[in-house]
């Protein structure tokens, strides 16, 4: 199994391990070799220089030991294509199978019009597969549009809840102001993630009830983000974190009342069943992985993309219901329970042995 290098942040350091351990306790024999960006800021040109070393590592142990499958977890990007692809186009000489497990996937960018090279690349590198895991059954349906004799299949990342440590652990290291109902946001901080949208939102009824946002991340629009909240007057509303570790992350989540994501694309990110895990009602987008697993009013709140006006409307329904808070707290901390690693892994062992045999999708 291909996984991250040590040191780097992020849901694919916190999931590989995860899942190679349960692969493991299920009686996989599975090995982790490091792969894909060195550090956790790489520009284009220096992951694609840094590929070639790593595809001859990667190259080196399959041809010393006997492996049956090569487990390539990656993004539809092309500076991961440019590492993915020789490295599967090698592989496929030295193992039985290889598999794809999508993280992040763009199957609209590839239906659309236009992008002839990158679709090009993208079915090449389909072709070099037995089976492709995706995060939902929109992007199973996509990719199956795109390329009819490829496997697809739908996974779970898997998810280990937080320690009661974690969940009691010191007190905050933010000056929240006391009795007002905190919303978070976890994430990289990319207009993509409906930042802004969430901004927007807030300032149409900043002056009906008091509220505090916490958001925790960052990313390329901290500065620019930091500037539209002053620019909106929501200095004393908003607070930055900054990354937080798995130490702090789940103290800010129980400082919250209400999760929020109103992401443009998502497959089924981490940070919703960590939301879950804390017990907070979710506000989000209804898109792939959250359409699958969450239900309208039972563990969330859902809006559409780019729409704050919806976005405001559905916050403040829920900040000022307290039984509907209480409802999803209770459905949400019993939902997460099944993406255990356990149950997880025993999904993804029975497609792997699938794949190993040759077996189609049924």
């Amino acid at each position: 199994m291909l996984t991250c290098h040590p040191g780097i942040r992020g849901p694919f350091a916190r999931i590989l391990p995860l899942l190679a351990a349960a692969l493991r306790a299920q009686g996989c024999t599975v090995v982790e070799e490091p792969w894909g960006r060195h550090r956790d800021e790489e520009s284009f040109f220096t992951k694609v220089a840094d590929r070639p070393g790593d595809i001859a590592r990667v190259w080196r142990r399959l041809r010393r030991e006997k492996f049956d499958m090569l487990h390539l977890h990656t993004t539809t990007e092309w500076a991961n294509y440019s590492r993915d692809l020789p490295m599967l186009w090698l592989g496929r000489r030295l193992v039985r199978r290889c598999v794809l497990q999508f993280h992040g996937s763009t199957p609209d960018l590839v239906l659309g019009a236009g992008q002839a090279a990158f679709k090009r690349a993208t079915r090449q590198l389909l072709r070099l597969t037995d089976g492709v895991f995706v995060l939902s059954s929109e992007e199973r349906q996509k990719w199956n549009q795109f390329f009819p004799e490829g496997r697809f299949d739908v996974i779970c990342n898997p998810y280990q809840q937080f320690c009661d440590e974690a969940r009691n652990g010191e007190p905050l290291p933010w000056n929240l102001p006391s009795g007002v109902q905190v919303l978070i946001f976890v994430g990289r901080l990319i207009r993509e993630k409906g930042i802004y949208d969430l901004l927007d939102a807030l300032a149409l009824w900043c002056g009906e009830q008091p509220f505090h946002l916490l958001m925790a991340g960052q990313g390329p629009e901290e500065d620019a983000f930091r500037g539209r909240v002053a620019e909106l007057g929501l200095q004393t509303r908003v607070t930055l974190t900054g990354y937080l570790d798995s130490t702090r992350l789940p103290r800010a989540y129980r400082a919250a009342d209400v999760f929020v994501l109103p992401s443009w694309s998502e497959g089924f990110p981490t940070v919703i069943t960590e939301a879950m895990d804390a017990g907070l009602p979710v506000v989000t987008t209804r898109l792939r992985g959250a359409a699958d697993h969450l239900q309208e009013g039972v563990h969330a709140c859902f809006v559409p993309p780019r729409a704050p006006e919806a976005l405001a409307e559905a916050l403040r329904r829920v900040l000022n219901d307290r039984a509907l808070r209480a409802r999803m707290s209770e459905a949400n901390r019993a939902k997460v329970r099944e993406f255990a690693p356990d149950m997880v892994a025993r999904h993804q062992k029975e497609l792997l042995e699938e794949i190993l045999a040759g077996k189609a999708r049924g």
